[in-house]
């Protein structure tokens, strides 16, 4: 699915993978003939859609830009690395640290994707600087605090009003926790990011582009989280509670991942994960 703004001059496509593959975002910002792309997908039948698309665009494909070090937003590197040899790939050096750990996150889920992912990785130059420009118009890079993952970045173009948030701001979804757990410095991150300057438009990591009360809402869904996640919780009563909750938010897996024992060891059936979340 392809959501698509214009204003200002710029354009905005907002490329959504399916549903049972997590449904990343990606955003290809464009002027009449440059383009930035901020993530690049995650499996080879996503990707060649926005492969495709991009390349239908007609656009100069000047840079593609890396979030956050989750492999639903870096899952296309090599094959946009490929197709466009020319667009430089870029992310934050903690972004490409986390990135090594690739091996390891496609064990976690080769399970469930098989042959949809890749095998190895082309990695990032480093990202320097504070900001890159698409003709005239600046895009600013906002490093965050601990969101969902350590290190992350969002982009602020300020003459669209646009924020490009990655996983900062998720809409109508379940935000993933296993990473860093950290609802209170994620908050902060939302604040901070919100902050930045005058913002309209919100391109969330998962979920509907919005205006910036989706931000709020991500802070709400962070803030009943922190409620219920206690310190000596369990984190399947957590799940179910937060879906009891959020009943119509999408990605309700994600809220039974973690990077510990249990879904890994035992299984994600023995620890009683809704089969309706697992395909039936």
């Amino acid at each position: 699915m392809i959501a698509s703004v214009e204003t200002n001059g710029l354009r905005f496509d907002m490329f959504t993978g399916e549903e049972r593959f997590l449904a990343p975002n990606c955003v290809l910002v464009s002027t009449r003939q440059d383009a930035f792309l901020i993530d690049c997908g995650f499996v080879k039948s996503d990707v060649e859609k926005l492969l495709k698309f991009v390349g239908q665009s007609g656009k100069r494909l000047r840079a593609i830009f890396i979030t956050h070090a989750h492999p639903d937003h870096y899952g296309g590197v090599n094959a946009f690395a490929e197709a466009f040899p020319e667009a430089t790939l870029l992310a934050r050096q903690g972004v490409i640290d986390g990135m090594l750990e690739w091996p390891a996150k496609r064990l976690h889920w080769q399970d469930m994707f098989g042959d949809q992912l890749p095998v190895d990785l082309v990695y990032p130059r480093p990202l320097l600087g504070k900001a890159a420009y698409l003709a005239d118009r600046e895009m600013l890079f906002l490093d965050l605090p601990i969101c969902e993952t350590v290190h992350a970045t969002a982009f602020y173009v300020p003459s669209a009003r646009a924020l490009i948030a990655g996983d900062l701001i998720f809409n109508r979804y379940h935000l993933y926790m296993g990473d860093t757990n950290n609802p209170t410095s994620w908050i902060s991150a939302i604040e901070q990011a919100r902050g930045i300057g005058p913002v309209d438009l919100v391109f969330p990591g998962h979920g509907k582009l919005g205006g910036v009360d989706i931000c709020a809402e991500t802070i709400r869904w962070l803030k009943d989280y922190r409620d219920v996640a206690k310190p000596g919780v369990h984190f399947t009563a957590i799940a179910r509670e937060m879906m009891r909750r959020y009943p119509d938010y999408g990605l309700a897996l994600l809220l039974w991942l973690t990077r510990g024992p249990g879904f890994g060891t035992a299984g994600a059936r023995e620890i009683g994960v809704p089969a309706e979340l697992l395909g039936g």
